[in-house]
């Protein structure tokens, strides 16, 4: 939807800098599948940044072209190649064209389900996904939306042919949320 799109554009030209990379993915960082990486709904980068600064052939997916394009200019001033292409996630069906992945991380982004059920499909042999996004908690806390908001175990068995390896209900310096690590059989 184009709203989404000028809302996201507009929040990220009025950003200055980026934050460190999540730090749920840093805590985790050693369990993904070296290889080919994807980082849904990348934003600025920052996720993107540390999965090719740790040698990852990093593919980074976005609906903000303004987004996308800092993250490209990050990318070229610390000299790492990171691969980036603008697509509605709500029509997920084109991350095809750039799989299979060994690894996917989604940070503080529910997708909806037609991206939900796409993920393993994405994902190699034993491939990793890592995701981690705000609760439900956050969601009573403050003005973030609960439709937007994970809930506790929900996604625990959700998707067949992935195993949950990890699961963790935490609170950071973000706020209340879960995060999970799965692994394709």
């Amino acid at each position: 939807m184009e709203y989404d799109r000028i809302k996201w554009n507009e929040k990220h030209t009025n950003k200055q800098g980026l934050h460190q990379a999540d730090a749920f993915l840093q805590r985790h960082l050693s369990l993904l599948k070296a290889g080919k990486a994807l980082d849904i709904a990348c934003g600025r980068g920052r996720n993107a940044l540390l999965l090719a600064e740790n040698g990852f052939e990093t593919i980074g997916v976005d609906y903000s072209d303004v987004g996308l394009e800092i993250l490209q200019q990050c990318a070229r001033q610390k000299n790492l190649k990171i691969t980036t292409f603008e697509a509605d996630l709500d029509q997920p069906a084109v991350l095809q064209e750039y799989g299979p992945f060994d690894s996917i991380i989604c940070i503080n982004f529910k997708p909806l389900p037609d991206l939900l059920q796409l993920i393993p499909e994405l994902l190699v042999k034993n491939g990793i996904f890592i995701w981690c996004s705000f609760n439900e908690i956050q969601a009573l806390k403050t003005p973030f939306p609960i439709e937007k908001a994970l809930t506790h175990l929900t996604f625990f068995n959700y998707f067949k042919g992935l195993e949950t390896q990890i699961y963790e209900r935490f609170t950071d310096e973000t706020g209340e949320r879960d995060g999970y690590v799965f692994q394709k059989k």
